[in-house]
């Protein structure tokens, strides 16, 4: 079920600008170096509960939390430089957390030359959630973009994102995510702009790279946790993606660059402690049932898409069979009391059925159960494959295979190679993992597309490329042509195509 909830034109921005220029925090003086004329001391930053003053026309504070990210820092600070938006309308809150390379010095020296380059030097903190807090405090914009110290951003991302942003009054805006460095991502969510993405899409994405309304971070008192703790960044996502009256996804561009280093230093590649990342995740589905008591199915729903996407993924296949056994069972008893309060009800409406054998053995502490299920993972990982291709009167129908285990098929994606325009078509379950997708000429007639890439569109999975063996047939329709890569891959040619 998809829930969309609008932002009134005339209620929120106008009040929630009237009410930050009314309040006025002054901050005590600093003495600064001449290199640090920009520079802010985070004790001051720390003791700010409500909003500074919104300088006229600051539109966007990009906050970057920053701890030894040298040489990719540079990086970063010279794509936010570069921007093409008018400088007035955006700042830039760099917050050193206490790096021990020589990235404190180089942020002094963009803030010297960037009059709207502000700097904190604290000591460290150890974790991202701390600087994220300091420069929320001190942000004057009317929405503010959490952006990590390794990563860049497109040159026109900040003006693209005002744009649509103001057009469309969103409270959240997810721009188009590029992963570099073998990053990798749910990049599916940003095939299409959607100006109102349902609460069970946009959840699949809980990273702070994100254009918020500041007022309602304030409004919430939306703040990232300060201590080492996992899921931090998706404590405060779902809170406001809750409190949003409009959640955008845009994916005109390549908005922002997220990077896997090369050196290994990613938060996310650091090691998991169960007890607290269970921890994590019980708060964030707290924030979920208690923001959807209007709607409990809903709830659920987010609920059980969270447990797919972040505590499911420590008990499948080889990741899972790979624990040394004293491992898996602290993962098994650290989510046995989660899985028990938040899903062990009705558990197949939300879940699969291998799936919901994994939940109820996850609440039994049933180690040999999930090393059994574990080992069947690797049949839910094959990619659909073609049976059958034939052309119809009005349309060519396609038969497939998708492995019985696993997520299940919900659509056909035709992809454009060349554009990022995307077809989608229905599929029918035929039984026993056998699925049918009808791709009228009507709808291929009218879009004069050159050569596109068939995938199988899955509930709460990445779409997967379908295979066709060589023995199976290509069917063709008017100079439209459905047929087999040189890779085995499926495909269809409308270049030559006179449909509809």
């Amino acid at each position: 079920m998809a829930l969309f909830r609008r932002r009134t034109k005339t209620a929120g921005t106008n009040e929630s600008l009237a009410e930050a220029k009314a309040q006025t925090v002054e901050l005590a003086p600093v003495e600064a170096s001449p290199v640090e004329t920009r520079s802010v001391a985070a004790e001051n930053a720390q003791e700010l509960v409500e909003p500074v003053q919104r300088a006229e026309g600051v539109f966007v504070s990009v906050i970057i939390p920053v701890y030894n990210s040298m040489p990719y820092l540079t990086e970063l600070l010279n794509s936010l430089e570069l921007q093409d938006l008018d400088k007035s309308l955006y700042e830039v809150i760099a917050v050193n957390d206490g790096s021990t390379d020589f990235g404190g010095e180089i942020l002094d020296v963009y803030a010297k030359r960037n009059e709207n380059f502000t700097v904190v030097h604290q000591e460290n903190s150890g974790w991202p959630g701390k600087p994220r807090n300091v420069g929320t405090a001190l942000a004057k914009g009317e929405y503010v973009f959490y952006a990590d110290s390794d990563d860049t951003l497109g040159t026109e991302a900040l003006r693209r994102m005002r744009d649509f942003a103001l057009a469309h009054d969103v409270d959240v805006l997810a721009p188009k995510l590029v992963p570099v460095g073998g990053r990798v991502i749910r990049t599916s969510l940003f095939s299409s702009t959607q100006i109102d993405v349902p609460l069970e899409q946009i959840f699949a994405t809980l990273m702070p790279q994100k254009l918020i309304r500041r007022q309602m971070i304030l409004d919430h008192d939306l703040r990232f946790a300060e201590e080492k703790v996992r899921l931090e960044d998706g404590m405060v996502l779902a809170g406001c993606y809750l409190h949003a009256k409009r959640v955008s996804v845009l994916a005109d561009y390549e908005y922002y660059y997220i990077r896997e280093r090369g050196d290994g230093n990613n938060i996310s590649a650091q090691p998991f402690e169960p007890m607290g990342y269970v921890e994590s995740m019980t708060h964030i589905s707290n924030t979920i049932r208690n923001n959807t008591t209007e709607d409990p199915h809903l709830g659920r729903m987010l609920i059980a898409g969270l447990f797919k996407r972040k505590g499911l993924k420590f008990f499948v296949g080889e990741r899972f069979l790979k624990y040394r056994e004293a491992r898996a069972k602290l993962w098994t008893s650290a989510f046995g009391p989660y899985v028990q309060e938040f899903l062990a009800e009705n558990t197949n409406e939300v879940l699969s059925d291998h799936d919901t054998a994994k939940a109820m053995a996850i609440i039994a502490g049933d180690y040999d159960e999930l090393k059994r299920l574990a080992a069947k993972d690797a049949e839910a990982s094959v990619r659909p494959e073609l049976t059958k291709a034939s052309s119809k009167s009005d349309h060519f129908e396609l038969q497939f295979t998708s492995a019985v285990i696993g997520p299940t098929p919900r659509g056909l994606y035709i992809d454009e190679r060349e554009t990022d325009r995307r077809l989608e078509f229905p599929v029918v379950e035929q039984g026993a993992g056998r699925y049918v997708a009808s791709v009228d000429f009507a709808t291929l007639g009218a879009q004069s597309m050159g050569i596109g890439d068939i995938h199988v569109k899955y509930d709460h999975a990445e779409t997967r490329r379908i295979r066709i063996e060589a023995t199976v047939k290509e069917a063709s329709q008017a100079g439209a042509r459905v047929y087999r890569t040189v890779n085995g891959a499926l495909s269809i040619d409308l270049r030559k195509a006179k449909l509809g």
